[in-house]
């Protein structure tokens, strides 16, 4: 459909809606009345509760299952709604599309840890490693656990090559990685391993503390001696595989290969020039790929890692590098909301506060895209931005720079700062709530 087939209203008329979705009255002018008319006409609607989606509601996911990874965003890190639709998304793409990996935007370390439990489908250990092995709370929720227990519960009677993987991507703190390491060099008898304890052992405390000490030269030579240890392991390949597995080899390279990630990360935090996080979690997102011998991903992070972004900090998003690896091959699905709670740190002036539930009460931005949405005949829909882009109105809309709405774990109580604006680019599918609901802190 295109815009002539859309009742024209002249600019200056304005419509007034009483919609069942909001208690107040909204006025829309016409240009913006056929922004909603084009949304209802494209839109897939779905249950409010995700949890309760039938298989029929989610076919509008069909013609992208052939792709090798399917990303999944949210606009904050505390809605229940987003999590339990991730959750949702997952099953069906398990259950009909032989997807078998989930990769999170959380510690690579801490997710080896709870994928064990996982594999063996240890229900019972799944909220005590939650609890004291994840690093964000943003994860540690009831809705994350209930996906994880479903993980568990579907790898009761599969065979290895059956059970899907819950992995992470993300490449922040150096915890987990350097004793793991150091347990498989001995148990490979590795022996160079009293000089490979050394660094591994400065990489754990180094990285705690930021680096801190380090000028760029010590930092330097750090690095060197972390590629030194890598050389030395790939010098023993055949000897370590003989004593564990190649896959156990393989696992552990890359774990080095995350220390020194993370390293990097932490010593050039706050430089914006340079986005080493997302560059990484993008390649341990391809090196999962590689990992599983194909097998498809789902990918879970936040809206702003996995849209195709190239003006996200130096070199671009996590999305828009996948998106240069692998082509048609990767997809998106940006969620969005309008009102309701989510849980957040609180943020006054410069100072972070208390984690809690916080509101939104008010109107989206008007005319922004999420005050557009918030207008549609549904209260939660599933859109393609394609579909859109065939309507004239909609492509002004894009080219005059729309604002969407999206925060991160924090939250200052003022909804304005949080506005950015939308490019058509960003996502392949938007998912839309009405109202947002505060996820469950474990």
């Amino acid at each position: 459909m295109n815009r002539k087939n859309i009742m024209f209203f002249s600019l200056s008329l304005l419509i007034i809606l009483s919609c069942d979705k909001n208690s107040e009255e909204i006025t829309l002018d016409a240009q913006t009345y056929s922004l909603v008319q084009a949304i209802d006409q494209e839109l897939s609607p779905l249950t409010i509760n995700p949890l309760n989606w039938s298989d029929n509601e989610l076919g509008f996911l069909d013609p992208i299952a052939t792709k090798k990874i399917i990303a999944l965003g949210e606009a904050t890190h505390g809605t229940a709604e987003f999590f339990n639709a991730k959750h949702r998304i997952f099953k069906y793409l398990v259950e009909n599309h032989n997807f078998k990996i989930f990769a999170f935007e959380a510690d690579f370390g801490e997710s080896l840890l709870i994928n064990d439990a996982v594999q063996r489908g240890a229900s019972n250990e799944i909220e005590e490693l939650m609890k004291t092995k994840m690093h964000f709370w943003t994860w540690s929720t009831e809705e994350v656990k209930n996906l994880l227990l479903w993980m568990c519960e579907y790898n009761l009677d599969k065979s290895k090559e059956e059970k899907v993987q819950y992995m992470g991507v993300d490449c922040q703190f150096n915890t987990f990685h350097p004793g793991m390491l150091k347990d498989y060099l001995k148990i490979t008898d590795a022996p160079f391993f009293s000089s490979a304890e050394l660094i591994l052992n400065e990489a754990e405390t180094a990285t705690e503390a930021g680096f801190a000490s380090y000028s760029r030269e010590a930092f330097e030579n750090y690095l060197q001696e972390i590629d030194a240890l890598r050389d030395s392991i790939a010098n023993h390949e055949n000897e370590f595989i003989e004593v564990s597995s190649e896959k156990e080899f393989k696992l552990n390279v890359r774990i080095l290969e995350v220390i020194r990630q993370v390293s990097e990360v932490k010593y050039f935090q706050g430089d914006y020039s340079i986005n080493y996080r997302d560059q990484y979690m993008a390649e341990n997102t391809a090196w999962l790929n590689e990992y599983f011998d194909g097998k498809k991903i789902v990918l879970w992070a936040h809206n702003w890692h996995i849209a195709n972004s190239p003006n996200y900090g130096g070199g671009g998003s996590m999305g828009y590098r996948l998106t240069q690896d692998f082509g048609n091959d990767y997809t998106t699905i940006g969620f969005l909301f309008s009102r309701g709670s989510f849980t957040a740190f609180g943020q006054e002036g410069g100072q972070f506060t208390e984690l809690g539930e916080h509101v939104i009460n008010v109107n989206p931005k008007t005319n922004s895209l999420n005050f557009v949405m918030s207008q549609s005949k549904e209260p939660v829909f599933a859109l393609k931005i394609a579909d859109l882009q065939k309507y004239n109105e909609w492509n002004d809309a894009f080219a005059n720079g729309i604002e969407a709405f999206a925060i991160g774990s924090v939250f200052n109580n003022n909804p304005k700062d949080y506005y950015f604006e939308f490019n058509p680019t960003f996502f392949d599918y938007i998912i839309y709530f009405d109202k947002s609901t505060a996820s469950v802190l474990l």
